[in-house]
C-alpha cells in the first residue's frame, strides 16, 4: 500500500511540475508570436492630435514655417511679405510666378518630373501681394456680389497666395481641370514633391472654398505624404478651425 502511494505521489508531483513549467513558459511563446505579427504590419502614421489654436502652435503662426496658416478664420499679419521669395524656372501663363525658396525648388522638380511623364504643367499664379489680392477680390465682388466672391477668392490678407506657399497650376480655373492630364497627374503625384490639393471636393464646409483642383499648397515632403494618405484636408488633418469668415 505504501509503495502504491509513493508511486502515485511521484506521478502527481511530475504532473504539477510539468504544469508549472507550462504556465511559466507559455507567456513567452505568446509574446514571441504577437511580436512577429506586428513586425510584418505596414503601420500608417497616426493623424496628429487636434490643435486648439494656431496661436498656440508655432508651426501655424511662425512666418517662416511651411505650415503657416491662412484661411477665412485666420488672416496673415497686415502687409506680410515673405522674405525668401524668388521667381521659378518653370513654364508659366505669362505671369510672374514666385514662391518661397524651398517651395520654389520643389515646384521646379515637380514640373520637370511631369514633363518626363509627357505632361506639361503651367503656373498661372503663385505669390500675390495683399494689394493684388484686393484687386482680384474686388473684381469678383463686382462680377457676382460678395457671397460669390467669398466662395471663389480670399479677401485681402486671408489668401494662401500671400504666404508664398501656394500656386494655381492652370489657366483653366474650373472643376473640369480635374479630368485633364495635368489635373490627374497633379492629383496622383503632387504629394511626392511636398504639395497638397488645398481645397478638395467634399471639404467645402471645412476649407470654406469650392473645389479647386488647380490650387496646390506646399507643406513639406513628410506632411504632404501623410495628408495625402489620410484623405483629409489641411484643417482636418491638423485639427484647425476652418469654414467661413468669422
Amino acid at each position: 500500500m505504501t509503495k502504491k502511494l509513493s508511486v502515485f505521489a511521484l506521478i502527481l508531483g511530475g504532473m504539477v511540475a510539468f504544469t508549472g513549467l507550462f504556465i511559466i513558459f507559455r507567456p513567452n511563446i505568446r509574446v514571441t508570436v504577437v511580436e512577429s505579427v506586428v513586425d510584418d504590419v505596414d503601420v500608417i502614421p497616426a493623424t496628429p492630435e487636434p490643435t486648439l489654436s494656431p496661436e498656440e502652435d508655432p508651426r501655424f503662426s511662425d512666418l517662416d514655417s511651411n505650415l503657416l496658416l491662412a484661411n477665412k478664420k485666420h488672416p496673415l499679419p497686415d502687409g506680410y511679405i515673405p522674405e525668401d521669395l524668388r521667381e521659378m524656372d518653370i513654364y508659366t501663363a505669362g505671369a510672374l510666378c514666385e514662391m518661397r525658396e524651398e517651395a520654389a525648388k520643389h515646384m521646379e522638380d515637380m514640373f520637370a518630373a511631369a514633363l518626363k511623364d509627357g505632361v506639361q504643367l503651367v503656373c498661372a499664379s503663385a505669390y500675390r501681394s495683399e494689394e493684388r489680392q484686393l484687386s482680384l477680390y474686388s473684381g469678383y465682388v463686382k462680377e457676382g456680389g460678395q457671397d460669390f466672391a467669398d466662395s471663389v477668392s480670399s479677401r485681402p490678407g486671408y489668401s494662401e497666395h500671400q504666404t508664398g506657399l501656394a500656386a494655381d497650376l492652370s489657366y483653366q480655373v474650373n472643376e473640369g481641370f480635374a479630368d485633364t492630364p495635368q489635373g490627374q497627374w497633379l492629383a496622383a503625384h503632387a504629394h511626392e514633391y511636398g504639395f497638397i490639393l488645398r481645397y478638395p471636393k467634399g471639404k467645402e464646409d471645412i476649407t470654406g472654398f469650392d473645389f479647386e483642383p488647380w490650387h496646390f499648397r506646399y507643406v513639406g515632403m513628410e506632411y504632404a505624404k501623410d495628408i495625402y494618405r489620410s484623405g483629409q484636408c489641411f484643417e482636418e488633418y491638423f485639427g484647425l478651425e476652418g469654414g467661413d469668415y468669422k
